[in-house]
């Protein structure tokens, strides 16, 4: 059984804390407080805080969670979930990779259907590469566990 002193949490589990709070800041910074400052909501005629807002929180939770976990095979099943949650986010948001827009003219009424299947392939494509990744990361941590248990 584990116990917990106050050197281990000093070398241990405070320095993890630490980083997963650094990186967590780090994140929510690039993923939503730069993009709000460089494209202001006044600008465009749709809405785009909630679904960054959404997005920023997601990616927050598994990068700290990452951080937390790191080297374990749990933290390599979190990995493996962040790519199913990013899978499934952009597969809602963008209904199935076309995204449709109703701008309301003066007298006409603009409506504007881009099929963004490709980029959404390529996202798909990039966390499925991720999974796999953390799938051979979990094997590795199990290899080692089991030659460490059997080496004499």
């Amino acid at each position: 059984m584990v116990k917990l002193t106050i050197d281990m949490l000093l070398k241990q589990v405070l320095p993890r804390v630490l980083k997963a709070a650094v990186w967590g800041s780090v994140t929510f910074l690039v993923i939503y407080y730069l993009p709000m400052m460089l494209y202001p909501q006044q600008l465009l005629p749709v809405d785009y805080s909630t679904p960054l807002i959404h997005f920023a929180i997601i990616s927050v939770f598994f990068t700290v969670v990452g951080q937390l976990l790191s080297g374990t095979i749990i933290g390599c099943g979190f990995g493996v979930a962040r790519a199913l949650v990013i899978i499934v986010y952009f597969f809602t948001i963008s209904e199935g990779g076309v995204f449709s827009l109703t701008l309301p003219d003066t007298e006409v009424v603009i409506h504007l259907s881009v099929d963004m299947g490709t980029i959404l392939l390529m996202i798909v494509s990039v966390n499925l590469f991720d999974i796999a990744r953390n799938l051979l990361e979990a094997i590795n941590i199990l290899t080692q566990k089991a030659a460490n248990i059997h080496s004499p």
